[in-house]
């Protein structure tokens, strides 16, 4: 009896730790089967890559000078993704450009986008991604550089309590119902050239301990400069 107990717990020990990890495959799966996504206190292993998705189309197609193809494929994440305290391991892509051929591979999001509290140890790219509600990266870690160059978000994205510790690049992404960024630490580049912000615009205790680039920003059509003189 007792060794059926002990081996039992072995085998229990087995499985907690095996749902500890998930395969960005399995995520994908998921994505593709319309499935809203949940994860909790998860590592996620592998690529995550978000622009090879079941529904992905060519929305654009043109020729350079030279004859080279010049085509655009977008994928959409129908489902809401929601990672609470979660690592991942490798890339997590939605954007990306084969400079061989010459095509560019984005994803948008149609529902919710949940980062909470996660760290994303290699590269996150969310170049030209479109978040249609709301985007929530509150108390996550970039430790390589954060993509968010051109992105649009419908709703206010919340960034605040983020740690930015490679370059954070937000240059010309667009902010049309406002944005957090409270208590959010930029230890390399912040890169907000061109943003366009509305308010309500928080940027309450928010760190730069690198270089920054706020220059043509726009805050309610007015200058980064001026609206901090006037909101300081």
């Amino acid at each position: 009896m007792r060794t059926f107990f002990t081996i039992t717990l072995i085998f229990l020990g087995i499985t907690t730790y095996a749902q500890q990890t998930v395969n960005a495959q399995d995520i994908i799966k998921k994505i593709n089967s319309g499935e809203d996504v949940i994860y909790k206190n998860i590592t996620v292993e592998g690529y995550l890559d978000l622009t090879d998705l079941n529904n992905r189309r060519r929305t654009e197609s043109s020729f350079d000078f030279f004859g080279k193809g010049n085509d655009t494929y977008e994928s959409s994440v129908e489902g809401s993704l929601t990672f609470i305290n979660c690592t991942f391991t490798d890339d997590v892509i939605a954007y990306y450009h084969v400079e061989r051929d010459n095509d560019t591979f984005i994803a948008h999001f149609e529902e919710d986008v949940v980062f909470q509290n996660c760290t994303f140890r290699r590269k996150s790219e969310f170049k030209y991604s479109e978040f249609e509600e709301n985007a929530d990266f509150s108390g996550s870690i970039f430790n390589r550089e954060a993509n968010f160059k051109y992105a649009e978000f419908s709703d206010a994205p919340n960034f605040s309590d983020v740690s930015f510790r490679d370059d954070a690049n937000f240059k010309y992404a667009e902010f049309p119902r406002g944005a957090s960024f409270q208590s959010a630490t930029f230890l390399q580049l912040a890169n907000f050239k061109y943003t366009k912000f509305r308010t309500p615009l928080n940027l309450k205790n928010i760190q730069f301990r690198g270089e920054e680039d706020f220059k043509y920003t726009k805050v309610d059509g007015q200058s980064f400069t001026a609206y901090l003189l006037k909101n300081r």
